[in-house]
């Protein structure tokens, strides 16, 4: 098992997720990813089950409530780590916890829009969906490929809330044009590292909109 975080909540019998793949998806041979997907939507019963049950053990009731979800928003805002060896980056077992939400979540918009499903994204390699598992089957969108990288937009809040707590990636400097630009300091201005306090219940609204 990877490392969890310092003892900030009960992790009771929380088991961290498996992909059984190594590396990013969209680096991946088809058939890897494939696999991995087909692994992961089989695994989603469990995964959500294991969710409940670490929610439990922290007083939490997870439902697909809007209550319920704004109290797992703030469970995570909350209490997700960063990594200490890693500025900008979690502790990697909160990396399962970011799939297990994000599986709920988008099981979730699937309940609430029956016309929504999950999709292997195979569009373009350089696309930042390439080969992972998002969200499809909207109807009031231009484009059909339209989709919303849930997991992506769980971990990405989640690196937002621990840089709005000082763990931001070193970059350094750039020279753009003849000036130097601190990256860092751009990267850590206040106005950037504001953290939403609603954002589960908001990705749910837009899927329902855009659905």
């Amino acid at each position: 098992m990877g490392r969890m975080a310092a003892v900030t909540i009960a992790w009771g019998d929380y088991e961290i997720y498996n992909p059984g793949v190594s590396g990013p998806l969209n680096t991946l041979s088809r058939r890897e990813a494939r696999q991995a997907f087909d692994m992961l939507m089989r695994a989603r019963p469990q995964r959500t089950e294991m969710l409940r049950c670490l929610l439990a053990a922290n007083g939490l009731v997870l439902t697909n409530a809007n209550t319920a979800i704004q109290d797992l928003d703030d469970w995570f805002r909350a209490n997700v780590e960063a990594d200490p060896d890693e500025p900008g980056r979690l502790i990697p077992g909160w990396y399962s916890v970011v799939n297990d939400i994000a599986l709920f979540l988008g099981d979730v918009m699937i309940e609430r829009c029956p016309g929504l499903h999950w999709e292997f994204y195979t569009w373009g390699s350089k696309n930042a969906a390439y080969q992972r598992h998002v969200i499809m089957g909207f109807s009031r969108v231009p484009n059909p490929k339209y989709n919303i990288d849930i997991d992506a937009a769980v971990a990405a809040y989640g690196h937002r809330i621990v840089a709005s707590r000082g763990s931001v990636p070193h970059h350094g400097h750039v020279r753009i044009r003849g000036v130097e630009i601190d990256i860092d300091a751009v990267a850590t201005r206040p106005e950037r590292l504001e953290i939403e306090t609603d954002a589960f219940r908001s990705w749910l609204k837009l899927a329902e909109g855009r659905a």
